[in-house]
């Protein structure tokens, strides 16, 4: 029986050779679809959080008039709250605080100023003379910006006495030592700073005086310095910055959860020692961002797999009747020969099963080839230039 499938193979290897066409065309079509549905997605996912830009994964909390015997618990339980927020990510952290405003004697006009802290300051700052603050100096030591430094007339080494805050329940004078002066970076968040680092504002209203006051500030301070220092701190910014380089979809789904939790966990675990709490984040809306525009990809994908199942399965149809015609006499002939149904039947499922296990040779390398180029192709709204994405 072998032999006779071996001669009509032979024989008749041009249909042979198109229904295996049409076999190794839908079996690679749905093979694509398989990969497209299972492995990259969720490699797309995963590409599109560890390629998000830092503004998009970010998660920053803001509180607002924090007494000074609470500075230093507040920052420490709200770093805390962050770090838990992105498990089991990695995340690095970063606090920017500004006082509220103090007297500042000694001007010849009402005028009030400021002290703030930034972490890295030296990151997001270009000192121009002298030096960087130390923490644990006493008097504190401070930096300036060169517009405040020109109009108070300070240099390295000035002495400045800041007077009592504009608060409730103000606390005494403090004294800072000038020990350098220097130029904020651009794109390091000084549009944060209260006077969006213009160094002075003289016609500055704090809220508490019916006329405008002059502002100065700030006098960047040491960060540890200023939680210990006793101030009152107007605001108290810490960003986090979660490590997505190797992310895990699953790990991505629970950190949305996480995030959009933390701003009601924060609240309860700082309770009544700020005013104002806030949870800031984009990282939510970008990862479900991504998962939205999988699930879209998933329908495309599922609607030609569909398509590309019933097309197959037609053709395979359609070319079984051809051969069925063509094989008409032949069969004919071999019943008369005394071949029975059963040997038939035998050599057609050997001639079926020596296709399909054809077909599934050639169909898995070029599934995976053809997927790897789809995978690699530029999305159509990215112009030549535009760095390629996978998966």
């Amino acid at each position: 029986m072998l032999r006779l499938v071996a001669r009509r193979a032979r024989a008749q290897w041009p249909m042979l050779a198109a229904l295996l066409a049409v076999a190794v065309v839908g079996t690679t079509l749905l093979g694509v679809c398989a990969l497209l549905l299972t492995r990259t997605a969720e490699q797309a996912r995963e590409t599109a959080a560890a390629r998000a830009t830092a503004d998009q994964i970010d998660v920053t909390a803001y509180t607002v008039t924090v007494r000074g015997e609470h500075a230093r618990s507040v920052a420490d339980d709200t770093r805390a709250a962050l770090t838990s927020a992105l498990t089991p990510f990695q995340a690095t952290t970063a606090a920017r605080t500004s006082s509220v405003m103090r007297w500042l004697p000694g001007t010849g006009t009402q005028a009030v100023a400021y002290l703030s802290a930034v972490e890295d300051l030296r990151s997001r700052a270009q000192p121009v003379t002298g030096r960087l603050p130390r923490a644990g100096a006493t008097p504190v030591e401070a930096v300036v910006l060169e517009s405040t430094a020109r109009r108070l007339g300070l240099a390295v080494g000035s002495r400045v006495s800041l007077g009592r805050e504009l608060a409730d329940d103000p606390d005494e004078g403090i004294e800072v030592s000038v020990v350098g002066v220097v130029r904020p970076l651009p794109g390091a968040g000084w549009e944060r700073d209260p006077l969006a680092a213009a160094g002075y504002d003289l016609a500055y209203r704090d809220g508490r005086s019916a006329q405008p006051v002059h502002a100065y500030g700030p006098f960047l301070a040491d960060l540890h310095d200023l939680l210990a220092g006793g101030s009152t701190l107007d605001r108290l910014e810490i960003t986090a910055h979660p490590d997505l380089s190797a992310p895990d979809v699953r790990d991505l789904d629970t950190v949305i959860q996480t995030v959009l939790a933390a701003d009601r966990r924060l609240g309860q675990t700082l309770g009544d020692r700020v005013r104002i709490q806030r949870v800031a984040s984009q990282l939510p809306a970008t990862l479900l961002s991504a998962h939205d525009q999988q699930r879209v990809t998933t329908a495309a994908v599922l609607a030609v797999a569909a398509i590309g199942l019933v097309l197959t399965a037609t053709a395979l149809a359609l070319a079984g009747r051809l051969s069925a015609g063509v094989r008409g006499e032949e069969t004919t002939l071999l019943s008369a020969l005394g071949v029975g149904r059963g040997q038939l039947a035998g050599a057609a499922v050997a001639e079926a099963g020596a296709l399909a296990v054809l077909a599934t040779a050639v169909a898995i390398p070029a599934s995976s080839a053809l997927h790897a180029t789809l995978t690699r192709l530029a999305p159509p709204c990215q112009g030549p230039g535009s760095p390629r994405r996978s998966g």
